[in-house]
């Protein structure tokens, strides 16, 4: 239950560097009464916004999602009919969600909207395999935009009778001009509210901005073998201002909360100290002496799939493509991409 007025402040601090932002993780975000005004104010600042829902909200304002500025919605959906779907999804109405994407769809059309692109997944498990095609055929029938087959995560440490199926990931694309209708969307709202904060942050100097940060051991220059790219290309916020550095969830055994973001006047939560020592241990080993205990970064059971950036030169043309083809010419585009 993000409330507005952290978000704003958040955006204000964080906003005018950021590409995408993710409104989901660790709750169903239409149960936020808030999550379209938290959308449309994201979108000030030329972000591509998305999120993930099961879309299984009693009060749902399909009006104020289509006319809200998003950008991309994964439905989670996995099953044809009920008995099928309440499988993996417990006490899951299908009904009641496949009536929330027939709104939203409805309501697009009624306000001529292009967006929200919705892409139904659907997460293949041995006991509803049978029921893709018939799940395809709804979704065509609906007018989503995509129909994803995912391979799910293993659950069977909850429950032994679901299983994965051995299917590969397919997707099926029900609209062609997905790309165009994203340049189209790049900035839906006048985006006076975020002016002053990205003309604040582009006003001064990358060197101005390194000489404010601490003149300590971080700043020594290192290099490393393996880094993780969380620390550096990704920030996670909850609803009560615990930053996080990745999408993994906190618990007893994870110190991974690394700053609380109060608002407009706190510190720099994405260069705390918990942030900046994460980052150094991966470099040399001593610092992880400087906390009580080393960061969890360093033993992350995800310490293996840390290797590839997801933010990547291709990712970042894509980004600039999508503004238009007459924002950047081919050379400026090449120059701001290939790195």
């Amino acid at each position: 239950m993000l409330a507005p007025e952290r978000f704003a402040a958040f955006l204000n601090r964080y906003g005018p560097y950021a590409l995408q932002i993710t409104l989901c993780n660790y709750g169903e975000p239409t149960l936020n009464p808030h999550t379209p005004e938290l959308i449309r104010l994201a979108k000030n600042y030329l972000l591509l916004t998305t999120l993930s829902t099961n879309m299984t909200a009693r009060r749902f304002d399909a009006d104020a999602y289509a006319a809200s500025g998003l950008d991309f919605m994964t439905v989670s959906l996995d099953g044809a009919t009920q008995g099928t779907y309440e499988r993996f999804r417990k006490k899951g109405d299908l009904g009641l969600a496949l009536t929330n994407i027939r709104s939203l769809v409805e309501a697009k059309r009624r306000l001529d909207k292009s967006r929200p692109f919705i892409s139904w997944q659907f997460l293949a498990f041995e006991h509803n395999a049978h029921e893709i095609e018939p799940a395809l055929a709804i979704a065509r029938s609906l007018g989503v935009d995509q129909f994803r087959i995912a391979t799910p995560f293993d659950v069977s440490w909850d429950d032994p009778e679901i299983r994965p199926a051995d299917l590969p990931a397919v997707t099926h694309e029900l609209r062609s001009d997905s790309e165009q209708t994203l340049a189209a969307n790049w900035n839906p709202f006048d985006a006076a509210e975020a002016a002053p904060a990205i003309e604040r942050e582009f006003a001064s100097t990358w060197l101005e901005q390194l000489a404010a940060q601490p003149d300590d051991i971080y700043r020594e220059n290192r290099q490393s073998e393996h880094v993780c790219h969380w620390l550096y290309k990704n920030m996670v916020m909850d609803a009560t201002g615990r930053i996080i550095p990745c999408c993994a969830a906190p618990q007893p055994k994870a110190d991974l909360v690394f700053a609380n973001f109060a608002g407009p006047e706190s510190e720099d939560s994405f260069n705390s100290e918990k942030y900046r020592v994460a980052r150094l241990s991966f470099a040399d080993k001593s610092a992880r002496t400087i906390l009580e205990r080393p960061p969890h970064c360093v033993d992350c059971d995800w310490l293996s799939d840390q290797q590839a950036a997801q933010i990547d030169s291709v990712q970042v043309r894509n980004y600039l493509k999508s503004a238009g083809r007459t924002l950047f010419d081919p050379e400026t585009l090449n120059f701001l991409s290939n790195w």
